[in-house]
């Protein structure tokens, strides 16, 4: 076993060099912070790690980059995807005020980071945003109020939120929509209200698909809608029958696709909709999350339908939310925008597209008029 101390000058630092030396399964042993009398060099404290592995270091997987993603949050993906699973055993290692210098974060600022952790933020990520406001003031002979950072670190996250609600325009032929994701996530009641939405306030034809065969009810649910809407659904259970239902709507405006929830564990599924999505071109997919979940249930899905191509994150249940960190997480991690928010049962009310303003209010409990109080609108 090859155990080295590692410094730097924060804790991000220090990890990011125990990774890049001894891979990351490195087991952290200790942390500590280094007065200048431990560290003759050091101008100022610094971290050191101690950390032991017996194995070469891996490479870390990453998701994939889309070039439709901004430079700016693409500063931040590798933070969020790189989280050590005994970072938090360490950080208790530690006291309030030395877990602060350890992120080489103001201890001032601590009250502002525990609001992001508490939201749900990764820990490193909310780290990194207080780092980059820290570098944008360097400049001002100013010290920023709470009050300040707390409305500059809503705008720099206002920035970072990817959102595109509404759906692609196809070159030529209706709008195709497909919804997928875990079972229990509202997919088909999602769908009826976009439905519902697109047809009776935008008087837009509209037809449904559905290749749902497996749930009971949920077919006679849609067509309830459908009726209501009058919308025509339809049943497809392979490829050749949704290739033929899709024909047979090619006058429509928008073409909703309903999925069967299965576990987000077996391949055999999203394979399944991988083959019968060929049969068609220009479809657009959107993974249907609750934000309910836990944050690894999120990664875990889209690692199984990410073959399918995601354009799109919708989240749903955002009345059931406690803590909403994890949907700004994802969708940084993933590069995927996010399209629409539902937040209870009613059709087609509880629907909203999403927007940045809307995520900052949810992470940090603002309300609308709190939030202009704290001047995020430019």
């Amino acid at each position: 076993m090859q155990i080295k101390k590692i410094t730097g000058k924060n804790y991000l630092e220090a990890l990011d060099r125990v990774k890049s030396e001894l891979g990351e399964d490195a087991l952290i042993l200790g942390t500590r912070t280094l007065r200048r009398s431990e560290s003759l060099k050091a101008v100022s404290p610094q971290v050191e790690i101690t950390a032991a592995t017996d194995r070469f270091p891996s490479n870390p997987q990453e998701f994939p980059s889309e070039k439709l993603f901004p430079e700016e949050q693409s500063s931040f993906v590798e933070t969020v995807d790189e989280e050590p699973e005994l970072k938090s055993l360490v950080m208790t290692l530690l006291n309030q005020t030395e877990r602060v210098r350890a992120f080489g974060i103001r201890e001032r600022q601590f009250g502002l980071y525990k609001n992001l952790i508490d939201a749900g933020v990764n820990e490193r990520l909310a780290g990194k945003m207080i780092e980059r406001l820290n570098a944008e003031s360097e400049s001002s002979l100013e010290t920023p109020s709470l009050f300040k950072e707390k409305a500059e670190m809503a705008k720099l996250m206002k920035r970072l939120t990817p959102c595109d609600p509404g759906f692609k325009k196809p070159k030529s032929g209706p709008r195709l929509v497909a919804f997928v994701g875990p079972t229990g996530a509202g997919k088909t009641t999602t769908l009826a209200k976009l439905a519902a939405r697109f047809s009776l306030e935008k008087n837009k034809k509209v037809a449904i698909i559905s290749l749902d065969t497996y749930r009971v009810g949920a077919v006679e649910q849609l067509r309830v809608y459908g009726q209501i809407m009058n919308a025509p659904v339809e049943v497809a259970s392979d490829p050749d029958e949704f290739q033929q239902a899709v024909a047979r709507h090619r006058d429509k405006d928008l073409i909703l696709i309903d999925t069967t929830g299965k576990n987000h564990k077996d391949p055999a599924y999203p394979n399944r909709l991988k083959q019968i999505f060929s049969r068609v071109e220009e479809l657009e997919t959107h993974l249907v999350l609750s934000v309910a979940m836990d944050e690894k249930i999120f990664d875990s899905v889209y690692n199984s339908y990410r073959s399918l191509g995601i354009d799109r994150l919708l989240f749903t249940k955002l009345d059931e939310g406690v803590s909403f960190g994890p949907m700004f997480n994802f969708a940084l991690k993933t590069h995927v925008p996010l399209s629409y928010f539902t937040d209870g049962q009613r059709v087609p009310e509880d629907i909203e597209v999403a927007e940045s303003e809307r995520v900052i209010r949810l992470i940090f409990n603002w309300n609308e008029a709190k939030l202009k109080a704290e001047a995020i609108y430019d």
